[in-house]
C-alpha cells in the first residue's frame, strides 16, 4: 500500500524535524550550564545555586523568651521583671532582629553563628516566626553551664550548608573552679561536598576590668586552639571559620599570639588564621561596639590557612569580602556623638522599639571553585 502525503503534512512533518534538531543541539553544546545546582534534603529534590556563601556572627544581646527558667537568672527578662518584658516586646525584638540579618549580604546569611540566645526555642522563634522564615533556616544549639543562660548558636540555610554534625566543648577554669562560660561549638558541614568546619565563640567578658579578666579569655583562647589543632591534626588544609564575640580586639594576646591570627593575609601561614574583619578595627570610628567613646571590635571572623589561596581546596575566602553591618536603621542616629552606635533593643532600662543588639554583625563571603 502507498501511503500518499500532502505538502501541508510535508510541512507539519519539516518543523517538527527542526524543533528535535534544535532541542538536541542545546543540549549537546552545553547552553544549560547555568541551570542551579541540585542537591538532596529529606528525600526531595531541593534546588541551590551555589556561588558564593555569607558566613557571619551576630550577638543578638539578651535574646530571652518571657517564661521564667529558676535554673538561670532570667528575673529581668520577665513579665514582672526590671524591663517589663512582655510578648509584644519579645515578638518585635525578634522582627527586628530578622530584618538586621535579612540583610547581611543583600539576601542574609548563609550561616550565622550567633550569641546571648537564651535557649533553643527563641532560636526557633527567630528563624520561624520572622521574614527569615523564607528562608527555611535551621538551628543547632546546646544549653551552656553560663549563669545567666546566654548561650551561643548557629542558624544555617540547609540547601547551601549540609550538616554532618556537632560538638559543644565547655571550658574549665582551674582558678576559679565556680566560674562558668559559653561553650566552645564546633559545627562539621559540607558546601557542595567540600567539608567546612564553623566554630562559634562568645569568651569570657571584661566585666571587672580588661587586664584583670584576661586570664579568662586566654584560658578560652586555649581550648578553642586545642580543638583547631585536632582537626588540622587530620587535615592541615582544613578550611575553618572561626567566629564570635571575642571580648577581646583584634591586636589582643588571645587572637594574636594564641589563635595565631593576622589582620594581613601576607603574614597567614599554614596552620594559622586570617583576620579579615579584624583589619576593618579604627577604635576612634570603627567597630562592632563601643565603651567609653571608643570602638571595639569584639566580633570578628577568622578564616584557616586552608580557605586562603595557598590552600588546595576548592572553598576559598572571596578577598576585600569582610565587612560590618551596619545600616543607617541599626545605628542610634541624631546628630549627638553617639549617633553612628549600635541601637539597643534597652537602652537605660527602657524598650526601644526599633532597636536591636549593642553589638553590629559581621560576615565574610567564600567562593566555592
Amino acid at each position: 500500500m502507498i501511503l500518499k502525503i500532502t505538502n501541508s503534512q510535508l510541512k507539519i512533518v519539516a518543523v517538527l524535524f527542526i524543533f528535535w534538531m534544535i532541542s538536541g543541539c542545546k543540549q549537546a553544546n552545553g547552553s544549560d550550564r547555568n541551570l542551579p545546582d541540585k542537591t538532596v534534603e529529606s528525600g526531595k529534590e531541593v534546588t541551590a545555586k551555589i556561588k558564593e556563601v555569607v558566613v557571619g556572627f551576630y550577638n543578638v544581646e539578651n535574646l530571652f523568651d518571657t517564661q521564667d527558667n529558676p535554673e538561670k537568672e532570667d528575673s529581668e527578662f520577665l513579665p514582672e521583671g526590671r524591663f517589663k518584658w512582655d510578648e509584644a516586646k519579645y515578638l518585635k525584638k525578634l522582627d527586628n532582629l530578622a530584618l538586621a540579618i535579612g540583610g547581611m549580604g543583600k539576601n542574609g546569611p548563609d550561616i550565622l553563628g550567633v550569641a546571648e540566645v537564651e535557649n533553643m526555642q527563641v532560636m526557633k522563634d527567630l528563624v520561624e516566626k520572622t521574614a527569615l522564615k523564607t528562608r527555611g533556616y535551621e538551628i543547632i544549639h546546646e544549653e551552656s553551664e553560663d549563669v545567666r543562660g546566654i548561650d551561643v548558636g548557629l542558624i544555617y540555610d540547609p540547601k547551601i550548608f549540609q550538616y554532618v554534625g556537632h560538638k559543644a566543648y565547655n571550658v574549665d577554669f582551674p582558678e576559679e573552679s565556680d566560674y562558668t562560660s559559653r561553650p566552645l561549638l564546633v559545627v562539621e558541614g559540607k558546601i557542595k561536598g567540600e567539608t567546612l568546619y564553623v566554630i562559634v565563640n562568645h569568651w569570657p567578658s571584661r566585666i571587672g576590668g580588661e587586664q584583670e579578666s584576661e586570664s579568662r579569655r586566654l584560658t578560652v583562647a586555649k581550648v578553642a586552639r586545642e580543638k583547631i589543632v585536632e582537626i588540622l591534626a587530620k587535615d592541615p588544609n582544613a578550611c575553618i571559620v572561626s567566629a564570635g564575640d571575642f571580648n577581646d580586639d583584634p591586636h589582643n594576646k588571645s587572637i594574636v599570639d594564641i589563635m595565631n591570627a593576622r589582620i594581613s593575609a601576607e603574614g597567614v601561614v599554614s596552620g594559622g588564621f586570617y583576620n579579615p574583619v579584624g583589619a576593618l578595627h579604627d577604635p576612634n570610628g570603627t567597630g562592632t561596639l563601643t565603651y567609653q567613646g571608643k570602638w571595639n571590635l569584639f566580633d570578628q571572623v577568622l578564616v584557616s590557612y586552608g580557605l586562603m589561596n595557598d590552600g588546595k581546596g576548592k572553598l576559598r575566602y572571596m578577598e576585600g569580602s569582610a565587612a560590618i553591618h551596619n545600616p543607617e536603621f541599626m545605628q542610634v542616629g541624631g546628630d549627638g556623638p553617639a549617633k553612628d552606635m549600635p541601637k539597643r533593643a534597652i537602652y537605660r532600662n527602657e524598650f526601644q522599639d526599633s532597636g536591636f543588639s549593642d553589638h553590629f554583625p559581621v560576615y565574610v563571603r567564600l567562593i566555592r571553585k
